[in-house]
């Protein structure tokens, strides 16, 4: 795994995913919906462009952006899986999940995506599992309504809905080459008739009910957003990187790029052992979800990673490695703690920069 992780952090290299943007995704098991394979097994097929190539392309995609479109309400909402933007989830009146796709000069491409509620720009989006899960949204038929006169719909007074902004195209080249939405929609989720399959509605276009099938409108209000993840605690581009530190106890570790000279503290190193540590501060994996957190008396903290950036756009990001019981560590995220990690991994981190230095 640690392997193929390389191929998504390799120094001077951006990452281009090609899994989930050729073909139809499958939605009669969703992995998003359950338990996901390795991260570096869902990206074997990634490649590899230079960055000087590939920065030009995300600036002018970021360029794009700042064009604002009015969205238009449609009616009979139909669209290619690669035309989503944005996407939300509304359950019981609680927005429970939320992502969009958000370009900026720092990120790679793949990178564009955010999953913004429950988390942050910070988390790595597996695409591969979301275009799958966009797929259930594609495969909604909102073109032939059903007599339910006499049927509690419930769709009077729902607050469960998906919103959903999208290119306003079936065609797959025309969504992929379209940067912004043109098109929104609002799917109101009602009750269920005798099947368990549940009445729904456009927002503004009340009068027309549907029937979606419940295993597709179920397999997103049971979404479980880990499963959406990279599981990679914070991918940081190496085009936007300016030096990382690394505490571990009361000594401080720092790599930095200075220039076209790659060092470690004072000392300058060949490119390859920079990249094999930058690499390694980077493929500590997430685990799991946190269920219960603990006191700041019960943990105490073993690694302290810190990215600085060379440009302002790009956030800093750090990562704490705080003990939590024989079997994980947790990792605090930009203050933010979430998630567990394997304790022996960070414990193999914290031998190899050692080492290194």
């Amino acid at each position: 795994m640690k392997n193929k992780i390389k191929k998504i952090l390799l120094l001077g290299m951006t990452a281009v995913f090609t899994a989930g943007m050729a073909g139809t995704a499958v939605i009669s098991c969703p992995v998003w919906a359950d338990e996901t394979e390795d991260a570096a097994e869902e990206y074997e097929a990634a490649e590899e462009t230079t960055t000087g190539d590939a920065g030009d392309e995300t600036a002018d995609k970021a360029e794009d952006t700042a064009e604002t479109t009015e969205l238009k309400n449609v009616e009979h909402p139909r669209m290619s899986t690669y035309s989503i933007r944005s996407f939300s989830i509304v359950k019981d009146g609680e927005e429970v999940f939320q992502i969009k796709q958000e370009p900026a000069d720092y990120k790679m491409d793949f990178d564009y995506w955010e999953i913004t509620n429950p988390y942050d720009e910070i988390a790595t989006v597996n695409t591969e599992n979301m275009y799958e899960m966009f797929g259930v949204l594609v495969d909604f038929d909102l073109s032939n309504g059903v007599d339910a006169a006499d049927a509690d719909t419930g769709l009077d007074k729902t607050q469960t809905y998906f919103t959903v902004d999208f290119v306003n195209t079936v065609n797959d080249d025309t969504a992929r080459e379209t940067q912004d939405a043109d098109a929104t929609a609002t799917i109101l989720i009602g009750n269920t008739d005798d099947n368990g399959d549940y009445y729904a509605c456009v927002k503004g276009y009340e009068d027309a009910v549907y029937l979606i099938p419940k295993e597709s409108v179920n397999s997103l209000l049971e979404l479980k957003p880990f499963n959406l993840l990279l599981k990679i605690p914070a991918l940081v581009n190496i085009d936007t990187l300016d030096s990382v530190d690394m505490n571990i106890g009361k000594k401080t570790y720092t790599m930095k790029l200075d220039g076209g000279d790659y060092k470690f503290g004072k000392k300058t190193v060949k490119k390859e052992k920079f990249t094999e540590l930058y690499q390694a501060i980077q493929s500590v994996m997430l685990d799991s979800e946190i269920e219960e957190t603990k006191d700041a008396a019960d943990k105490e903290e073993v690694l302290t990673v810190t990215f600085h950036r060379n440009t302002e756009e790009a956030p800093e990001v750090t990562l704490k490695y705080y003990t939590y019981d024989d079997t994980y560590d947790s990792v605090e995220i930009n203050g933010t703690e979430r998630f567990l990690v394997k304790a022996e991994d960070v414990d193999a981190l914290v031998k190899q920069i050692k080492k290194a230095f």
